[in-house]
């Protein structure tokens, strides 16, 4: 199959899904405006540059003057050999060696301030783009692999510099030089400007002809790298299952097919853009060689000199380097306009959650919490939770039991505004945590996960994450209350170990303990706990129900679990089927009351071990754990 027919690999974008973006539908003109603010602070670095490149521009157009002085001088000695002539041709030597060292030196300045305004700006728009991904929900990141994000800022963050930079440090000199430069044709003979003025709007012609081609292939290679990297990133993340499946070789081909057929747009784009150059460059030396002949004539006709025939030579050699800098402002608008939707996207994307403007700060005194009729969907319609009811007192240990897809999870994201709900509110000591600062409210919410996400960092940094100003002892007394003191010191270099990515190379205990170390140095009023000692053996179960004790005692605690054996000591439990609650009671009530949590942990006590129904499936319907283990009393 060749190249260009090749289909798109599975899980990659097509090369024209880009268009589907809504922000393609805004005007380049309003894209602009919304960019203007992005150069708040860069107006007087940027204007420097700017005056800079002018001076640059006007030496330039001098030195084809100074280089016709010196010829026309040298001739006139040649000639006759004047006593003054020699004189003569050293001051204009001299203009020239100035002119020169002039243009040298300016360009060297301009190359290194230029370059610092764009990593300036480039620095500052990242750090927009930044504090934008961290404030965004965590719905937005679930639509978005991280590779893709990734690729998506990078490249437009460059491409947006680099429209800057073209547009402020080339095009307005480059016009500025123009105008100079066929002011001076001008004065030296108006046929010579008139022969210039003839092939000069063909390059722009050509250019931009190709412009809309090159914007299209622009965008798609955008979306098209933006898949790829994000493929590519949830394979070095899941290499493990990759190579558990001996997936190697497929998920190498499918990296390469599409890498491959990304170049192959690159080499057809390549292709046209050379064929675009060649035709431009046909018009610089079209233009060249009528001056040529022009000056030739003029010269023999004794209407010029040599020094007026070189003169116009320079000019017309350096002419069209400005030209096709304004040929491609079009061309880089274009491109800047793509980059500026990248960027838009990211600043742009809705945040529900965001702090309303009164927001206050969350200050918990007791640590109550309600769910006052909460109802929530993902807005496909198809509700998860439905009118919740639920009030935990300060201090009080509540669990969330119930099949798989209940909406457990879901509840206790809620709490902590990872979501919001589609109706009800919920409360904090009376106070609707819409109505505070989400920081304030997740600095006063501890969580240990199932899934505990540890950092390519030591594990004292790994243990002091969200409270920075920990000190190396009192994290080793929070990881000693989380039994993760005496591994910890077994490591090659004790605290100051580095952790693996995601941790890897420890147990899935030892994670746990050290998430619960975190969370006990972050000491908060309110904790959840979702499926924290789900698939640990007996051993390591052991150490993180002890260290568990310790974090939950004196805190307002919700405990998400399918394992009976870890919640019979709450002091409810509430049980959820179909995103509604059907039962709340302690342990010893649930069982009198019969009914699904008695079935429930009947069946564990019969040895069944850890056994959940399904989320959709009838009463009485098991999906049974590959593990099995009796509980643990």
């Amino acid at each position: 199959m060749s190249t260009a027919a090749r289909p798109t690999p599975s899980g990659l974008l097509p090369h024209d899904a880009a268009v589907a973006s809504p922000l393609a539908q805004r005007s380049t003109r309003a894209l602009a405006r919304q960019a203007l603010p992005w150069l708040r602070g860069f107006g007087r670095p940027i204007g420097k540059v700017v005056a800079l490149a002018l001076i640059l521009a006007v030496v330039g157009a001098a030195a084809p003057l100074a280089v016709m002085g010196l010829v026309d001088a040298l001739g006139r000695y040649a000639a006759s050999a004047p006593i003054g002539g020699l004189r003569t041709i050293l001051l204009a030597l001299g203009a020239v060696a100035l002119t020169e060292l002039a243009q040298v030196y300016l360009s060297r300045l301009l190359e290194t301030r230029s370059w610092r305004v764009r990593l300036d700006l480039d620095f500052a728009l990242r750090g927009r783009v930044t504090a934008r991904l961290h404030e965004l929900p965590l719905a937005w990141h679930q639509q978005h692999t991280v590779g893709a994000t990734v690729n998506r800022v990078n490249a437009s963050l460059n491409g947006f510099v680099n429209a800057v930079a073209e547009l402020a440090f080339k095009a307005l000199p480059a016009a500025c030089f123009l105008g100079l430069a066929l002011a001076a044709l001008l004065n030296l003979d108006w046929r010579l400007a008139l022969a210039v003025c003839v092939f000069a709007p063909l390059p722009a012609l050509v250019g931009m002809r190709a412009v809309p081609e090159q914007t299209q292939r622009d965008r798609a290679l955008v979306a098209h790298w933006s898949a790829i990297f994000g493929r590519w990133t949830e394979v070095l993340g899941g290499i493990r299952t990759v190579k558990g499946f001996a997936m190697e070789q497929a998920e190498e081909r499918r990296f390469l097919d599409a890498v491959d057929a990304g170049n192959a747009l690159q080499k057809r784009g390549a292709g046209r853009d050379a064929q675009t150059a060649a035709l431009q460059g046909l018009s610089a030396a079209g233009a060249r060689l009528s001056v040529a002949a022009i000056g030739v004539w003029l010269v023999l006709q004794g209407h010029g000199t040599v020094g007026t025939l070189v003169a116009a030579l320079q000019y017309v050699s350096s002419l069209f380097g400005p030209i096709q800098s304004l040929t491609n402002v079009y061309a880089t608008v274009r491109r800047g306009r793509v980059s500026m939707e990248g960027v838009c996207e990211i600043l742009e994307a809705p945040d529900p959650l965001a702090d309303v403007p009164d927001a206050r700060d969350l200050v918990v005194a007791r640590g109550a919490v309600t769910f006052d009729r909460v109802s929530f969907d993902y807005g496909d319609g198809r509700p998860v939770l439905r009118d919740i009811t639920l009030s935990i007192a300060p201090g009080e240990t509540v669990a969330l039991v119930g099949p798989s897809g209940c909406g457990k999870s879901t509840l206790v994201s809620l709490l902590e505004r990872l979501h919001a709900p589609t109706q009800g509110r919920i409360l904090v000591d009376g106070v609707d945590v819409r109505e505070c600062t989400l920081r304030s409210l997740r600095t006063q919410v501890g969580t240990v996960m199932q899934d505990v996400h540890l950092f390519h960092d030591t594990m004292l940094a790994n243990i002091t994450y969200g409270s920075p100003g920990a000190t190396r002892e009192q994290a080793e007394a929070a990881a000693r209350a989380a039994n993760a003191h005496e591994f910890i010191e077994r490591l090659p270099h004790g605290y100051d170990t580095l952790v693996g990515e995601r941790g890897a190379g420890l147990s899935g205990g030892q994670k746990q303990r050290i998430a619960i170390a975190r969370a006990l140095l972050k000491d908060p009023p309110i904790l959840v706990l979702d499926e924290a000692t789900s698939a640990l053996d007996n051993e390591s179960e052991a150490l993180v129900q002890a260290a568990l004790q310790r974090l939950t005692r004196g805190r307002t605690t919700l405990v998400v679990a399918h394992r009976l054996s870890t919640v019979i000591d709450a002091d409810r439990i509430v049980v959820m089927r179909a995103g509604q609650v059907e039962a709340v009671g302690t342990h010893a009530q649930l069982l009198a009351q019969g009914g699904y949590y008695a079935r429930l942990f009947m069946r564990h006590a019969r040895g069944h071990g850890d056994t959940q129904e399904t989320a959709g499936g009838p009463r009485g319907t098991w999906s049974h754990g590959v593990r099995r283990r009796g509980l643990r009393r």
